[in-house]
């Protein structure tokens, strides 16, 4: 009896493994992701399986691939972009699947600022001598606002948050892509021709 039961539960496991491999059939899914707005290609956005959190990222032109099980859910996500899903039923008869997913813009709430005038009037005149701006200039504008002094603000500031995690990402895929070797500039005509005029005006000159 024992025997009939351990062949029974043997015979049950082996068809069940069965059915497992038919369901987990290897889909190769690749893609574009695209702005919503004007459908412009997005360079090195996340897109992973959310059953194991593996996946890749997008290049420089919003193009990706990576393999997948049926039935995955796919997530596309980007830094000012809402989170996108797709799940992959079928890859048809070679097993391929063909995606283009657009992603809309993620708008972020944040609390109200209140801007308050000066608490009397004796104190903005105290404040605006305070700043001994001089009579004999153009306008207080232009005291107020100098180019040159702006143009230094922004070389310290540098990129903002969109900008900087762009580059950031775009540092990523260049080391995933090439094995985590920069490629090199020497087929670079631009690099070339700044390596020209650095010798022409003597700046690779020892000292």
């Amino acid at each position: 009896m024992n025997l009939r039961l351990n062949i029974f539960i043997c015979f049950i496991a082996l068809c069940n493994l069965a059915i497992a491999q038919e369901d987990e059939v290897v889909i190769q899914v690749s893609g574009l992701v695209v702005t919503g707005d004007s459908l412009t290609p997005l360079p090195y956005a996340t897109v992973y399986r959310s059953r194991d959190s593996r996946g890749t990222m997008t290049d420089g032109n919003g193009f990706f691939s990576l393999p997948a099980l049926k039935g995955d859910t796919i997530q596309f996500s980007s830094t000012g972009y809402i989170t996108r899903l797709a799940v992959i039923d079928d890859g048809g008869n070679r097993n391929r699947v063909s995606l283009v997913q657009a992603m809309s813009r993620d708008t972020v709430m944040i609390a109200d600022a209140y801007i308050y005038p000066w608490p009397s009037r004796e104190r903005f005149r105290q404040e605006f001598i305070a700043l001994g701006l001089e009579n004999n200039e153009m306008t207080l504008g232009n005291q107020a606002v100098d180019p040159f002094d702006l143009y230094d603000r922004l070389i310290v500031v540098g990129m903002d948050g969109q900008a900087t995690s762009t580059e950031a990402l775009r540092q990523m895929s260049l080391e995933m892509h090439y094995g985590g070797v920069p490629p090199t500039n020497i087929l670079n005509p631009i690099a070339w021709a700044r390596f020209i005029q650095a010798i022409k005006n003597g700046d690779l000159k020892r000292n």
